[in-house]
């Protein structure tokens, strides 16, 4: 190697060198970005083939320097904490969040005036509900999913994301259709003995009601029951004849015909009530004739001894639900995006995709920790997320949670320190070469 080789080699040393410190220059501004991914140098050897007037018998001179490249660790995984918002989510394992960017934002609605065509990718996960109604993350891109209709899967969707918006609108209420009612009556009650249980059944209007069902022994093993609901149209019903042998209940008959009943199978009595907005039809279903007592089973309806001649195992629930304003969206492991609304029901919104390449390493780096596919990269495919009890999807979510860098600052200052004494002695091997140059000139004079 000449003197000259020696200078372009050293030249080519700093320059390397130069470029890993700008590596770590990066690495290190970005060690608290959330979903950054840390770019490590790669360094090769240089070489050429040999030229007139180079040695035959030292091969040395084939090694003509250095080269440094980017090692993109995309599939790196940084470690995940909690975050009290409801909207972040991290993403453990494969995949990126789609993303797509506003071309422009409406000053008087606030709305995204349009998107770009190109569909971004990011791991960075902190999300936030803003006033058009999307989920926009703290570099302002928009995630993107599957808008989903009550009880549609994603695949029944298309399970291709695209700009996703919130559907605030209130949840409307089911009115209660079927009270169900467990109790064991005392065998020993005493005829006269009233027991009186109730609850709260939802109407059209989603108002809660009263709803009480009454039981009056009236002979051994007979019971009258009533149904009352005060603010109904009619506000009472029955009585109906409920009989029992051996503790099981028997034989249901009523003296009422707004009141039908069953004679076999399930036991239940139908009513037709008002609470001013129409008929409402609301079956009470007290259990399966002859059914024995079992409080793990919800049997239904008995009548064993008790010795403070008391009911027990009493327990009345119903299938109406009251209406409620939406309040805020979170998401689960599944990927489900969840509208949650003030009565405390949810149901679900939406479902996040994942996408994910042949080569995730491979894809282009842009602003706001977010990628773009390229030819090498290969195509995108969509999947959904992991599902924490079986073993198929694209990668796990972590809701309320976010990814950190995968930064690790101890190891960028070691680095840093070997690029700078690199980049020194580079320096101090051009400085030696001329000035032996500049010797074997003078010689020359």
């Amino acid at each position: 190697m000449t003197f000259f080789g020696a200078l372009g080699t050293a030249v080519q040393g700093i320059n390397a060198q130069a470029t890993a410190i700008g590596h770590i220059s990066d690495n290190v501004a970005n060690a608290t970005t959330i979903g950054y991914k840390q770019v490590n140098t790669i360094f090769a050897d240089l070489v050429t083939n040999k030229v007139l007037g180079d040695s035959k018998d030292i091969d040395s001179n084939r090694h003509m320097g250095v080269g440094a490249s980017a090692d993109f660790g995309n599939r790196r995984q940084g470690t995940i904490n909690r975050d009290s918002s409801t909207t972040s989510i991290a993403i453990s394992g494969n995949g990126y969040f789609p993303v797509s960017k506003a071309t422009g934002i409406n000053s008087a609605t606030g709305q995204p005036s349009g998107f770009d065509d190109t569909t971004y990718y990011t791991r960075l996960g902190d999300f936030r509900a803003e006033n058009s109604n999307r989920l926009v993350n703290s570099a302002g891109f928009y995630l993107q999913g599957v808008a989903l209709a009550p009880g549609q899967t994603a695949a029944a969707a298309g399970a291709v994301p695209t700009d996703f918006v919130i559907d605030t609108t209130d949840i409307d209420p089911v009115p209660t259709s079927q009270v169900f009612s467990q109790i064991n009556l005392p065998a020993s009650a005493l005829p006269g003995k009233q027991i009186t249980t109730g609850i709260g059944v939802v109407d059209a209007n989603s108002e809660e009601q009263n709803f009480q069902v009454v039981w009056t022994k009236t002979a051994t093993d007979t019971w009258d029951i009533t149904i009352n609901t005060s603010l109904a149209t009619p506000s009472s019903f029955g009585p109906v004849t409920a009989t029992f042998t051996n503790g099981t209940l028997t034989t249901l008959t009523s003296a009422d015909t707004n009141v039908a009943v069953t004679a076999a199978g399930q036991a239940t009595l139908s009513v037709s009530v008002d609470y001013g907005a129409g008929a409402q039809a609301i079956v009470l279903d007290i259990g399966a004739f002859g059914g024995t007592f079992d409080v793990t089973a919800n049997s239904g309806t008995t009548q064993y001894a008790g010795e403070d001649r008391e009911a027990s195992n009493i327990s009345l629930s119903q299938n109406g639900l009251l209406g409620g304003e939406f309040q805020y969206v979170s998401f689960e492991e599944d990927g489900q995006i969840i509208y949650n609304y003030t009565n405390g029901r949810n149901r679900t919104g939406g479902q996040v995709m994942l996408a994910n390449f042949a080569e995730p390493d491979q894809l282009d780096r842009l602003d706001g920790t977010t990628f773009i596919a390229n030819s090498i990269s290969g195509d995108v495919f969509f999947g959904q997320p992991r599902d924490p009890n079986s073993d198929t999807g694209v990668g796990n979510l972590v809701p309320g949670s976010l990814e950190q860098s995968t930064v690790d600052v101890a190891d960028q200052m070691t680095k840093l320190i070997v690029a700078q004494q690199a980049y020194s002695m580079n320096g101090q091997v051009i400085s030696a070469a001329d000035s032996m140059l500049s010797r074997l000139i003078d010689m020359k004079r």
